[in-house]
């Protein structure tokens, strides 16, 4: 009896048919893993359709048979199609290029998650087995060398023509692709995932700006230039250029500060944030008690961020340099792409002006290249992991308790006279909310929800860290205010955590996730407090601000000089009060998601982008004075 590893398909007719069946079978079970095929147009289905026509092309020459080359082409897409489905699963967005930057940031926490294998996921994954096995079933041959090895290069030739094509402006007019980066998920929808990851290729580089030119953006920093100038004037001497103007500038500081500079301190706390921006919930017990009742020379308020549930080195990104990931492609991380020599930022100001700038964070020194970018942006020393002794974990994470114990030390280590600038990211709270880890239990409970689901306790587990975070802080906050150094210290929310989480305080809440531009906005908001051990000055309510904006405001409380960046950012922010990847606050208050709310304010963010390119990437022409 013949077994069916030992079945194969003679008949010429039946091989034709499989062959011309098995790539659009392949293309529909790749969209099958997150959204329906029939979602894309005819046209836009047959580009995406002659990538797999292609691809089983070249694996059949290459390997000289239609069986070996029929059964390897489906398996390519089918991991692809499983990992971005683990992707999407877990940080509510899709693989995208420059997703492989990051691919050892992402394996160093891929097992503190649990993935959830659902029906769809099975059956997809058996349709792919099955196109294999029928494409090893099949049986022509290609035995002459030399076809095929001109049959292999002619079609990789035509594929690498077909991957550039996809990104001309002829393609997206001709099969009316989408363009809309900021929405990944839709796009990928829309044009295909094959069409949508690949078509994304051309963004590895920043896109320069319409109009620029390195003059046009000299001309819109020449007057804040001025203005700098003009504040750091009383510090030149009768020498004139004896004094450079870095040292001008901290002379004019001193001057201002009348010698007592604050130390700085800001810390980047990991998914840190308050839920109840989309609605007041019950607890067991106040999750952030500390943060609530901090009323006496604080100020908190909302903060804007451009991700959710991952990417924290954008967040980092938008801070510390006053750029916007808005005029970035969805999805990309500044810092493993576009960040490859000295870029000005609040480090490298702060340093210029003689503090002591370090940067900590309590992970690995290599997720997102910060041991590469941190000094790239002007940090003299950085601490990591490894730097911590015998510290107390939380999850197998180093706890936020010792990640600010670890600023005290180094307030304590300083010599009086020195200032410090301290930059931390934390690691606490990262994602894997619903994994069981020994010694760590829930104590904030969500008292309407007597289920006690696999989801309901990944929120409760997630709550619980919000209080460890808070008891943190005021641990932080009451050891700088027995202190005598001025000392100022913020933090705030690098983003949300991501929907699965958020989505059983919707659930709570009973409020709709689709179709709701109020909860699209509340989802990427993250608060932010400021706290001085000296008079902040004025009393202020936290005002609605975005992260390009934070550090000008937290310089200007602190009585830290503006460089020429900060202020035009400062007279942007009167007019657009928020500006993320996502939306754009004006300055009525009305929130728009960004594609909407551009055509608002067109001309002032055409000039902000022609800056932070310039900022970014057009090195060669940097504006000098203006940026530090």
């Amino acid at each position: 009896m013949k077994k069916i590893s030992d079945f194969r398909i003679k008949a010429k007719w039946a091989n034709v048919l499989l062959l011309v069946l098995l790539p659009p079978l392949t293309l529909c079970c790749l969209e099958f893993y997150t959204h329906v095929p029939w979602d894309l147009t005819v046209p836009v289905f047959l580009l995406n359709l002659l990538f797999y026509y292609l691809l089983f092309a070249i694996c059949s020459f290459a390997s000289g048979s239609t069986a070996i080359g029929c059964a390897l082409a489906p398996l390519f897409p089918m991991l692809f199609g499983l990992v971005n489905y683990f992707v999407v699963d877990f940080r509510s967005s899709p693989i995208v290029p420059w997703d492989l930057y990051s691919l050892g940031t992402a394996v160093s926490v891929a097992g503190n998650y649990e993935y959830t294998i659902s029906g769809r996921l099975v059956f997809v994954v058996l349709g792919f087995l099955l196109i294999s096995f029928l494409g090893s079933r099949t049986s022509i041959k290609l035995r002459r060398p030399a076809i095929r090895l001109a049959g292999s290069a002619a079609l990789i030739l035509a594929l690498v023509t077909w991957v550039q094509a996809i990104g001309t402006d002829t393609a997206v007019s001709m099969f009316s692709l989408d363009t809309t980066l900021f929405t990944p998920n839709v796009l990928y929808r829309n044009n295909g995932l094959t069409v949508g990851f690949l078509g994304n290729l051309k963004y590895m580089k920043v896109q320069k700006p319409d109009g620029y030119t390195a003059q046009k953006a000299q001309e819109i920093a020449s007057s804040y230039i001025e203005t700098v100038q003009a504040d750091s004037a009383a510090a030149w001497t009768d020498e004139g250029d004896a004094k450079t103007k870095a040292e001008a500038q901290a002379d004019t500081f001193v001057e201002q500060a009348g010698n007592d500079l604050p130390n700085v301190i800001v810390i980047m706390n990991e998914a840190f944030s308050d839920l109840s921006v989309f609605g007041e919930f019950e607890t067991d017990y106040d999750y952030m008690p500390f943060i609530h009742s901090l009323e006496d020379n604080v100020i908190k308020g909302n903060c804007y961020v451009s991700v959710k549930g991952g990417n924290t080195a954008n967040s980092e990104y938008e801070f510390l340099t006053g750029d916007s990931m808005a005029f970035l492609p969805a999805g990309s991380v500044p810092y493993q792409q576009y960040i490859k020599s000295g870029i000005p930022s609040l480090a490298s100001y702060l340093g210029s002006l003689g503090y002591q700038t370090t940067a900590i964070h309590p992970y690995y020194a290599s997720g997102w290249d910060r041991d590469e970018v941190y000094p790239r942006l002007g940090f003299e020393n950085m601490l990591f992991k490894d730097d911590f002794t015998n510290p107390l974990l939380i999850r197998n994470y180093i706890s936020n308790n010792s990640a600010f114990t670890k600023i005290i030390e180094l307030y304590e280590e300083k010599q009086a006279d020195e200032k410090m600038f301290v930059f931390e990211v934390t690691m606490q709270n990262h994602g894997a909310y619903s994994k069981d880890v020994e010694g760590f239990e829930e104590s904030v409970h969500l008292t309407d929800l007597e289920n006690k689901t696999t989801s309901v306790r990944a929120a409760e587990k997630y709550l619980t860290l919000m209080l460890e975070s808070d008891r943190a802080f005021e641990m932080l906050v009451n050891y700088f205010a027995g202190q005598e150094e001025d000392t100022i210290i913020l933090m705030f929310g690098d983003h949300q955590p991501s929907d699965y989480i958020t989505n059983t305080i919707l659930r709570l809440l009973g409020l709709e996730r689709e179709g709701s531009d109020e909860i699209y906005f509340d989802n990427y908001i993250v608060p932010y407090i400021m706290w001085a051990n000296f008079s902040l000055g004025e009393e202020m309510a936290g005002e609605d601000i975005s992260l390009n904006y934070l550090g000008g405001m937290l310089f200007e409380k602190a009585g830290i000089p503006l460089t020429g960046y900060q202020r035009y950012l400062q007279e942007l922010q009167a007019e657009i009060p928020v500006i993320t990847a996502n939306m754009i606050m004006t300055g009525d208050g009305v929130r728009y998601r960004y594609n909407e709310g551009e055509k608002l304010v067109p001309s002032l963010l055409d000039e902000y982008h022609i800056l932070m390119y310039n900022h970014l990437a057009d090195i060669s022409s940097r504006i000098g004075g203006f940026f530090d």
